[in-house]
Order: C-alpha cells, then sequence, then structure tokens
C-alpha cells in the first residue's frame, strides 16, 4: 500500500482528506501478525504497531487463512467481509476508500487472470506494474 500510494495517483487521491496522523491498522485476532500505515503528507507510511495504539481504522480477520487467501488472490475484500472472516472498526466510509486502495494493490500485483476472480471492476490505475514492483522491493520513485 505504501508503494502503491506514492506511484499512483487514484490512490494517493483517496488519502487526500485524511488529516496527517490518521492510522490503519490491519492485524488478526489472538495476536497473529500486525501492520500499522499512518498518514503523513501524501503518503502512507508504515510503522510499528503498539499496544493501546490510537487508530482511525483498524481491519481484523478472523484467522490467518483469511489473510493468506487475500494475499494470494484467492478471496476478496467484499466476500471476506460478507462471508463474516474480518471485523472493521471505524468510519465506514473512511473504510470503503482503504478497500479501494487494496483493489488497485491487487491490480498492480497480480496478473489479470487473478484480480478479475476478485474485483469487479478494474479501477482507473495511473502508473505501471513495473514501477510499483520497484517501489515495493526497493523504495524507488
Amino acid at each position: 500500500m505504501q508503494a502503491t500510494v506514492r506511484m499512483d495517483n487514484t490512490a494517493r487521491q483517496e488519502i487526500t482528506n485524511w488529516e496527517d496522523g490518521f492510522t490503519i491498522v490491519i492485524d488478526t485476532y489472538k495476536n497473529g501478525p500486525k501492520v500499522c500505515f499512518v498518514k503523513q503528507g501524501h503518503s502512507l507510511l508504515k510503522k510499528k504497531y503498539e499496544d493501546g495504539m490510537e487508530t482511525n481504522i483498524r481491519i481484523m480477520f478472523k484467522s490467518t487463512n483469511v489473510v493468506f487467501k487475500l494475499f494470494t488472490g484467492q478471496l476478496g475484500l467484499d466476500k471476506a467481509y460478507a462471508q463474516n472472516r474480518m471485523i472493521v472498526k471505524g468510519d465506514i466510509f473512511q473504510t470503503l476508500k482503504v478497500v479501494r486502495m487494496f483493489y488497485i494493490c491487487e491490480c498492480y500485483l497480480f496478473p489479470k487472470f487473478i484480480w478479475s476472480k476478485i474485483i469487479s471492476e478494474k479501477p482507473k490505475l495511473t502508473s505501471n506494474s513495473f514501477s510499483v514492483y520497484m517501489a515495493t522491493i526497493f523504495g524507488l520513485k
């Protein structure tokens, strides 16, 4: 998400109205892995999650199996929510922006035959996959 917001104008547009310090936490139940993003300027920065941290949006998956299916393109966020495999805490309208950013990330990271099964309509992409991959792996702009 960090590289996508930096490289893609559509993803960056989703966060423009958020105040600096807007925090998103994605985690799993029972002390599973957590990832935290904080908005600073026109970007999202990955931060270390600390217990008791104030969050604006928290997306909790009920198991690591659900997370595995999401990140391997076997399950979409909309289906995971509809199947009660996750819990969302926070403003639902802001959470929809996060979901749209996830869809943009998936379009960059997965080939069409994968993302077309989990996303009904392709979002507008303003960069190319190679650039986003390089920014993700090496932190390049």
